[in-house]
């Protein structure tokens, strides 16, 4: 398992401290609410009351992901054609123009399951060769 790093949770998000409930072992924001720095003081939490018959609608699965960033190794091999319509499709997908730079850039990693809805615009297009981002690495799974 990838060490956990308190500077990777992102700003802003909810931490849980709440022991009793029955999924704090498996839960990403209890794994980062004890790695809070003591430097910390206040900041976002989900609150126990959170916590309704056994069931928290902040639960987050504690995962490690294979994250991916970079376009320009997939539009290899692509034609021009192709291009016009698979790029703004990839674009809208992702958020936009500023999420997409973002996406290239490595600022923002795609989660395998956004790795494979991307991979399914270009074999809709019937390209089926072996594609690859420009960027990978092992990091905790943050996302909502």
């Amino acid at each position: 398992m990838r060490k956990f790093n308190f500077n990777d949770v992102p700003h802003g998000y909810h931490l849980c401290f709440n022991e009793r409930c029955p999924k704090h072992e498996d839960c990403i924001r209890f794994l980062a609410g004890q790695h809070l720095p003591a430097t910390e003081m206040s900041g976002p939490a989900v609150y126990p009351n959170a916590l309704t018959d056994g069931i928290c609608p902040y639960f987050k699965q504690t995962r490690v992901i294979h994250g991916a960033w970079g376009f320009r190794n997939l539009y290899k091999g692509v034609e021009p054609k192709d291009l016009k319509t698979l790029r703004p499709k990839v674009i809208n997908y992702l958020g936009g123009p500023v999420a997409h730079y973002a996406y290239t850039h490595g600022e923002r990693l795609l989660t395998p399951e956004q790795q494979d809805t991307i991979y399914g615009f270009f074999k809709e297009l019937g390209y089926t060769k072996e594609l690859i981002f420009e960027g990978y690495t092992m990091v905790y799974d943050f996302g909502e």
